[in-house]
This record gives structure tokens, C-alpha cells and sequence, in this order.
């Protein structure tokens, strides 16, 4: 099961915080569901019914015709992102975590690819002190990323950053449009993956510029450890993953992307000769 995806899409990010300036402190709306939150859950809508337009989301039940509301008027960015989905809104609207708030884990229902409608998140502002999980799994989501999340499975998001972090979530359904985009997407990850655990190509494991020596890896993977105990970004990614085999993925991925080169035995072992300093220092 497809726990959640990024697409090819992309968006300006100042442009879209820009926006943020036009909405009043007093327009934001306290998120509905007070059982799944701590903190300030609170939301504006961006695309709603028409006798209910600061209604945050679509009744499932009904088809009623969505219009875009008043506030999104002000708000050119945002209304250049709605106007560049060639499928049907169900809704759309802006929701803010405020700094030190919680989403307690909680699913949603017919929220997903397979049930023909689905979820996507577009970060403005946010932190890497933001934890959003699914499924038990990390996403890390950057400003102006569009993110398809199975919200049919459990999810729960951490704001321990010092600022509000606000998402732009549209509702879609799904059509030929947006399955594309999707098929689109997955083409893209699975390359990026096989780049990731460098293995392009039937010769076996090589790297940007050629094969790489176990000594050569096992010093990358050295080099990286040095630079998570300096970066405090980097151990707040870290920190949250308590799955062991993603703990690896992640400490692989997070290197690859910084052009550290070395593979998940590489960690592996290394988490096995120093489990206890890891443990202490890195968990």
C-alpha cells in the first residue's frame, strides 16, 4: 500500500508565505476535531460550499459544487496553485500547527488512491523540527513540494519548532489526469531509489564517479558521523525514527543527499560494533 508519494510538481515558496501576509490573525478557524489535537489546529478555506465557505472541509456524503471563497481572492499564489490541477477540487484550504502543537495519530477514511480520492500537502513554512509521520514513517516535506499522504493510514505531526507550520491541503479525486502525475511520480522515486543505494546498471554498486572501495565508504560513513554530532538539523531527523532498519535507510539517504556515499551494511555493522555510544548519542 502506497503510504504517501512526491509529486512532480513544484511551487514557489516565498510567493505562496507571501501570501499568508493577507489573511488576518482573526480569520483562522479552530480545527473541528478537538480529540486529535494539542496546541493550535487551526485553518482557513480556501475552496468550500457555497453556504458554508469557512467550512474546512467537503462532506464525503454529498456532491455539492465547491466555489472558491472570499479570502482566496487575496491570495494570487494560492489561487495560481488550484488553477494548475486539471481534476476535480473537492476542497482546499490552509492549516496551521502552531509552534509546540501536536496532531495526535489518528487515520482518515476514503482518503487514498484506491478509494478514488485523495490527500495532498503543500508545505509554506515549516522546520526540520516538524515530525510528520505516516505510517510510522518520517516524511519530510520542503516548501512548495506537493505530497500525495494515504491518509487512510495512521498519522501524527510534531511541531517542536519554534514557528507555526502551515500546509496547504487539497482534496482531489482521482482521474486520468492525476493518475498520470502519479505514475509520473513513482517513475521518478524508483530512479531516485536505485541512485540512492547506488546500483545503476547490472556491474554492480558504483557511485557518481565510479565504483565504491569499502574503504572508501566506510570513510564517507565516518565523515558523516563527525557531521551529524556538529548538526543539531541533522539529529532532530534522526531522533524521531525509531524503526532500526529505517533508522539506517534514513542515516543512508540523509548522507547520500549531502555526498556521502556508503550503504546500510555500512551502518549496520557500525551500529553493531558501537551500539551503545549510538544509542547515547544519536537516539
Amino acid at each position: 500500500m502506497l503510504s504517501c508519494l512526491r509529486l512532480p510538481l513544484k511551487f514557489e515558496p516565498e510567493d505562496l508565505e507571501n501570501d499568508l501576509k493577507e489573511i488576518r490573525p482573526d480569520e483562522w478557524v479552530r480545527h473541528f476535531n478537538d480529540r486529535y489535537f494539542e496546541g493550535d489546529w487551526s485553518g482557513v478555506a480556501l475552496r468550500a460550499v457555497k453556504t458554508a465557505s469557512k467550512t474546512l472541509y467537503s462532506d464525503p456524503s454529498k456532491d455539492e459544487p465547491l466555489i472558491d471563497t472570499p479570502l482566496l481572492s487575496r491570495c494570487a499564489a494560492l489561487s495560481r496553485v488550484l488553477a494548475s490541477f486539471d481534476c476535480t477540487i473537492k476542497s482546499a484550504r490552509l492549516l496551521k500547527l502552531g509552534a509546540g502543537a501536536r496532531i495526535i495519530e489518528h487515520r482518515d477514511y476514503n482518503l487514498s488512491l484506491d478509494d478514488g480520492e485523495v490527500r495532498l500537502h503543500i508545505p509554506i513554512t515549516t522546520s526540520p523540527l516538524v515530525g510528520f509521520y505516516v505510517n510510522g514513517e518520517r516524511i519530510v516535506m520542503k516548501p512548495g513540494e506537493c505530497w500525495y499522504i494515504n491518509a487512510n493510514l495512521p498519522h501524527k505531526v510534531n511541531n517542536s519548532a519554534v514557528i507555526d507550520r502551515v500546509h496547504m491541503v487539497i482534496d482531489c479525486k482521482v482521474d486520468a489526469w492525476l493518475r498520470t502525475l502519479f505514475e509520473t511520480a513513482g517513475e521518478q522515486e524508483e530512479i531516485g531509489r536505485i541512485r540512492r543505494i547506488g546500483q545503476i546498471g547490472p556491474i554492480g554498486p558504483i557511485g557518481p564517479i565510479g565504483p565504491i572501495s569499502p574503504v572508501d565508504s566506510a570513510d564517507d560513513f565516518n565523515r558523516f558521523c563527525a557531521l551529524v554530532f556538529e548538526d543539531t538539523n541533522l539529529q532532530e531527523l534522526l531522533r524521531d525514527v525509531l524503526d532500526k532498519e529505517l533508522f539506517f535507510e534514513t542515516v543512508v539517504r540523509l548522507g547520500n543527499d549531502r555526498g556521502y556515499h556508503f550503504s546500510v551494511n555500512d551502518v549496520r555493522e557500525a551500529f553493531r560494533a558501537r551500539r551503545r555510544t549510538w544509542i547515547e548519542r544519536w537516539i
